[in-house]
């Protein structure tokens, strides 16, 4: 089966279609839901809300963009949407200022770490500071798009991201003390 096979299987529920699109893409999604949860239990139970959701929602992809992008968008929204229950992001942000920085260090402890160990120090940050670093670092969004996406400030996704690059190359050195 090619793609357009196994979408237009699923927008018709065909089971075997279905298994098709998960196993082609299942791994890489999972790992986006690893990285904006807290735990890997949370992040399996994102991870199957939302690709039913896609199951569900197939007819909505309009084939502009690939389809694993748009599969990506849906985890990341499923994603934030479980982190709002605690409400966060309608909360003021005190730090609302701009912080201009470039951070060699942490890139240079990123190249030094295995993928897991990095996983393991993001899902330790705080949900504002791990969801902010992902959607800026990981999935490169500028500081106007996640703003809008969150609704809030620019000023406080720059402090917020800034304290996680800090937090993040903490919990690396303390990797290096176990």
């Amino acid at each position: 089966m090619d793609l357009e096979d196994i979408i237009e299987g699923c927008k018709k529920q065909n089971p075997k279609a279905q298994k098709a699109l998960y196993d082609m893409f299942s791994r890489k999604l999972f790992g986006v839901c690893l990285r904006y949860c807290k735990s890997r239990e949370d992040a399996q139970d994102v991870f199957q809300e939302a690709f039913v959701k896609v199951f569900n929602s197939l007819d909505k992809y309009r084939g502009i963009g690939s389809l694993e992008s748009w599969m990506r968008k849906v985890f990341i929204n499923h994603s934030l949407n479980h982190y709002r229950y605690d409400k966060f992001l309608n909360s003021v942000c005190a730090d609302d200022i701009n912080i201009a920085y470039e951070d060699k260090e942490l890139e240079n402890m990123i190249d030094e770490y295995s993928n897991k160990k990095i996983l393991e120090a993001i899902q330790k940050l705080p949900n504002k500071q791990r969801i902010i670093f992902n959607m800026v670092e990981v999935e490169e969004m500028s500081y106007e798009e996640v703003s809008d996406v969150l609704n809030i400030s620019q000023g406080c996704i720059r402090a917020h991201n800034f304290k996680a690059k800090k937090k993040l190359k903490t919990l690396l050195k303390e990797f290096d003390k176990q």
